[in-house]
This record gives C-alpha cells, structure tokens and sequence, in this order.
C-alpha cells in the first residue's frame, strides 16, 4: 500500500484542528475529541480535550469496564467519585476506576481546560456519544485553544 495515498489519518493530532462539540443543556460543556473510533477504527481508547466555563458540571455516572483519568492543563476541577470530592489543579491527575460514580464540575471563576482519557472503550464511554448527541460548533467562536 502506497503511505502517500493511504486514506490513514495523520498520527501527528493538532488539537485546535479537532471539531468542537457543545453538551446540551443543562449541562453546558465543550469537547474536542482528538482520538476515538471516527478518526483511528482501531483504537483501544478515547482521548478528548474538555473545556468547562465557570459553573458548568457533568452529571452523575460511571463506566461498568472503562476507567478514565482527567488531566487538568489550566484552572482548576472539582470532580466527586463515590461521594468523595477532589480539587483537581493544573498539571495533576485523577484517575477513576471502572464502576465508580463521578462527576466533574468547575467550582471556579474561569474556565477550566482538561484531558480525559477513557480504555478501554465501550458502550458506556461518554465520548462515544458525543458525535451523536452533542452540538458541532464553530471551533472559533466557542471554544479557544
């Protein structure tokens, strides 16, 4: 197989390139997801950079088989797992196993920018939704970086 002409997608992910998708109501958040079953068929997991404004939250749910970690890359995240709260801050990370309920919510006054990571994929990862069930924004008049 020619690489030239292969119809593969390139490895090298500029996130501010990724479609921008807006949850709907009540629970107003942005996502970009950067690597998922659209975009490499094969993968085992699902990487998405999130935005949440000041005041937005996540509902309540858990994944039966998935775990997910959240990364924060700036501002700050209030994320509850079994009835436990944690404040997330820039450059650390949470990790969730599989079957605990969480939530994550930005308690603070700016936006909060953060990575999630879910493997191994499967019917219950939110990310696989996104696509169907979220809005297709305008990358630039929503959401910066």
């Amino acid at each position: 197989m020619n690489r030239r002409n292969s119809k593969r997608p390139s490895l090298l992910i500029d996130p501010t390139q990724a479609d921008v998708f807006e949850s709907p109501e009540p629970f107003r958040r942005f996502m970009r997801l950067l690597v998922d079953r659209e975009r490499f068929p094969e993968t085992p997991l699902t990487i998405a950079r999130v935005q949440y404004p000041s005041g937005a939250k996540g509902p309540f749910h858990s994944h039966r088989k998935t775990t997910e970690v959240y990364f924060v890359l700036s501002g700050e995240l209030t994320a509850t797992v079994q009835g436990k709260r944690y404040r997330v801050k820039r450059g650390q990370l949470l990790y969730i196993p599989p079957g605990n309920e969480h939530r994550a919510e930005n308690c603070g006054t700016t936006a909060c920018r953060f990575m999630t990571i879910n493997t191994p994929l499967a019917k219950d990862v939110p990310e696989l939704m996104v696509r169907k069930k979220w809005e297709k924004v305008n990358r630039k008049n929503k959401l910066k970086g």
